[in-house]
């Protein structure tokens, strides 16, 4: 009955534990990484998604699609800035 109980109680844990940074990390700095070949479609941040659908992660699933979001908004202003600068300085 206690190991039931305790298998109950890390289930819970784990489903409102939050990303670890380096989770966070990867979803914010590389929110389009696709580590394998380009002729197969396997998208890293989107199987690690469905990984903690899979396993009912929902926080992880919140913050990781926050993170991703912010990631490529992100890029975004970097990419900005960047045409900024170069139009800059060709001038």
């Amino acid at each position: 009955m206690d190991k039931l109980n305790l298998k109950k109680e890390n289930e819970l844990k784990r489903k409102n534990k939050s990303l670890t940074h380096n989770e966070w990390m990867t979803f914010f700095f590389l929110p389009f990484l696709t580590p394998k070949p380009n002729h197969r479609n396997d998208d890293f941040s989107q199987s690690e998604l469905d990984r903690f659908k899979k396993y009912g992660f929902d926080k992880k699933i919140k913050e990781a699609s926050k993170a991703k979001k912010q990631g490529l908004l992100f890029w975004l202003v970097m990419i900005l800035i960047t045409i900024s600068i170069i139009t800059f300085w060709k001038k």
